[in-house]
C-alpha cells in the first residue's frame, strides 16, 4: 500500500480546503459580521498547518496508485471533506453541536442537502455561503470520480459509464485524467456563471444568485431561506428547474453540445430514458394537481415539474410540499427516489442507465426462458454491452435495495416510525435531500437521534461514492496482502 502518495494527496485536499474557505471571508466583511473573523481563521488554519506538515515530512513517494489505494483515497477524500467541512460551522458557534455541523458538512460534500436546520434565515450569511459552496466543490468532485477516477479502479460496469465520452478521454483514460479534470471543470464553471447572470437577470441579488446556483449546479438543494425557493418568482422556479434538469445530464454529453456533436446526444439511451420519466410523472402530477387542487394549470405544472425534476436530479430544492398533496402524487414522488440522475451528473441515487441495463437484462432473460436457443445481446447508444457489466450493475441494485432494507429497520430501532425510516435512508443514500413522514420538505433532520445522524452521515457518503467503492475498505480481504 502506497501510503506515503495517498497522505500526500489528502495534504494537497487540505490545502484547497483551506483556499476555499477563504473565501468566507470577504463575505465576512460584506456583511459587516467580524465577530466571525477569529473562528473562521482557526478554520482555514486547521487544515492549511496540518497540510503543510504533511507536504514537508511526507517526501521520496512513488507517484502511483494501485487500485486498491485508489479505493482508500478516494473514500478518505470524502471523510476528510466532511470533517474539515465542518469546523466553520462548530468553530462559529452556528451549529454548536458537532456531530450535527458533521451532518450538515457531509450533506454539504456530498451533494445530499438533507439539513438538521430548522432556521436557516438565523444563521450568518457568510456562514450559509460556505454551506452552499460544500456543495459545488462536492458536486465537480463527484463528475470527475465517476468519469475520470472509477473507470481507472477498473470496478465492473464504469466503462459502460463513460464509453460514450471517448470525446474526452480518448482511448487511454489514466495518462489523460488531468485533461480531463481541466475540460469538467470549464464546462461546470460556465454553466454556474450562466445561471447567476440569469438569476440576477430575474432580479435575485448577486449573494443568492451565487448560493442557488451552487446548490442547482451540484444538485445539492442548500438554500439561504427557510422556504427553499417558493418565495422566488415563477421565473427564478423555471430558471433553476432547467438548471436542475441539465445537471442530471452526464457532462460527457455537455462536452459534445458545447462541440456541436449533436448525434451522440441525440442517441443517448439514458438521457431519453431520463427525460422520459420526467415529463410522464411530471405531467401525470400535473394532472392530479389541477383536478384535486384550487389551482390554475400553470401552477399545477410548475410545483408538479419542480418537485419531480428535484428529486430525480437528487437536487432536493422544493416549492411545495409534497406530502401534502393526494397520496397517489406523493407516492410517485417516492419511488422517483429511487430513479437517480444520470451517469457522470452531479445527482446521485441508483441512475437511470443502471435500470436501462437492468431491464434489458431481465428482458433478454425472459425471451430466453421462452426460445431457450435465442441470443440476444443488450445494447445501449449502439455498442453491446458485456454480460459481466450488465450483471455487476444487477448486483448494485440489489445491494442497494438490500442497504436500504436493513438501513431502514436500523432508524426505526431508533424509536422512528418507519414512514421516516425508509424517507430518511432513500433520500441520503440518493443524495435526495427531502424525504417522506417527518424529513420532508417542510421538516428537517434536528430531530433524528445521533447515533441515527451519524448513521446517515454514513449512508450519505456510501451512496455518493457508488456504495461498493466505500465499503470495500471495512472488508478483511482489502487489508490482505
Amino acid at each position: 500500500m502506497n501510503y506515503k502518495f495517498i497522505i500526500h494527496i489528502l495534504g494537497r485536499i487540505l490545502l484547497v480546503l483551506s483556499g476555499f474557505m477563504a473565501t468566507i471571508i470577504p463575505w465576512i466583511y460584506y456583511f459587516h459580521e467580524t465577530w466571525l473573523l477569529r473562528p473562521v481563521l482557526l478554520s482555514i488554519s486547521v487544515p492549511l498547518a496540518i497540510g503543510i506538515i504533511i507536504l514537508l515530512s511526507v517526501k521520496n513517494y512513488t507517484k502511483e496508485l494501485k487500485r486498491k489505494e485508489g479505493y482508500l483515497l478516494v473514500s478518505s477524500v470524502w471523510v476528510l471533506m466532511g470533517i474539515i467541512g465542518s469546523l466553520p460551522f462548530y468553530f462559529t458557534h452556528s451549529i454548536p453541536y458537532y456531530p450535527d455541523a458533521l451532518f450538515e458538512s457531509v450533506s454539504g460534500f456530498t451533494t445530499t442537502g438533507s439539513s438538521i436546520l430548522s432556521d436557516i434565515e438565523a444563521l450568518p450569511k457568510s456562514i450559509l455561503y460556505w454551506r452552499s459552496l460544500t456543495h459545488w466543490i462536492g458536486g465537480i468532485g463527484i463528475v470527475i470520480l465517476v468519469i475520470a477516477i472509477l473507470p481507472i479502479l477498473k470496478i465492473a460496469g464504469y466503462q459502460l459509464f463513460t464509453m460514450e465520452s471517448s470525446g474526452v478521454m480518448f482511448e487511454k483514460i489514466k495518462p489523460r485524467t488531468t485533461e480531463i479534470a481541466k475540460r469538467l471543470w470549464g464546462i461546470y464553471i460556465l454553466i454556474t456563471v450562466v445561471l447567476v447572470v440569469l438569476l440576477m437577470a430575474g432580479k435575485v441579488n448577486f449573494y443568492e444568485s451565487l448560493c442557488l446556483a451552487f446548490g442547482t449546479v451540484a444538485t445539492g438543494g442548500f438554500a439561504t431561506t427557510n422556504d427553499s425557493i417558493a418565495g422566488y418568482s415563477a421565473y427564478v422556479q423555471y430558471i433553476i428547474m432547467f438548471f436542475m434538469l441539465i445537471a442530471g445530464i452526464n457532462f460527457t454529453l455537455h462536452y459534445f453540445m458545447l462541440k456541436g456533436d449533436f448525434k451522440k446526444i441525440l442517441r443517448n439511451t439514458e438521457l431519453k430514458v431520463y427525460l422520459g420519466i420526467i415529463f410522464t410523472v411530471g405531467f401525470i402530477i400535473t394532472f392530479i394537481l389541477f383536478f384535486n387542487g384550487n389551482m390554475g394549470f400553470e401552477k399545477s405544472f410548475r410545483d408538479s415539474f419542480f418537485q419531480v425534476v428535484s428529486i430525480v436530479t437528487a437536487t432536493g430544492f422544493a416549492t411545495a410540499d409534497y406530502l401534502q398533496w393526494k397520496e397517489v402524487a406523493w407516492i410517485l414522488i417516492f419511488g422517483l427516489m429511487f430513479v437517480g440522475a444520470s451517469v457522470g451528473s452531479t445527482g446521485g441515487g441508483i441512475k437511470v442507465l443502471r435500470h436501462v441495463v437492468a431491464f434489458k437484462r431481465i428482458k433478454n432473460y425472459t425471451k430466453k426462458l421462452l426460445h431457450p436457443s435465442s441470443v440476444k445481446s443488450i445494447k445501449i447508444n449502439g455498442r453491446t454491452i458485456q454480460e459481466e457489466a450488465a450483471n455487476s450493475i444487477l448486483a448494485f441494485i440489489l445491494i442497494y435495495l438490500g442497504i436500504f432494507a436493513f438501513s431502514s429497520l436500523v432508524m426505526s430501532s431508533l424509536g422512528l416510525d418507519m414512514e421516516t425510516s425508509m424517507g430518511s435512508v432513500i433520500t441520503t443514500m440518493g443524495g435526495i435531500g427531502p424525504g417522506i413522514g417527518t424529513v420532508g420538505p417542510a421538516s428537517n433532520f434536528g430531530d433524528i437521534p445521533t447515533f441515527g445522524k451519524i448513521f446517515l452521515a454514513l449512508l450519505m457518503i456510501t451512496g455518493r461514492l457508488e456504495i461498493i467503492t466505500f465499503w470495500i475498505i471495512f472488508t478483511p480481504a482489502f487489508w490482505r496482502k
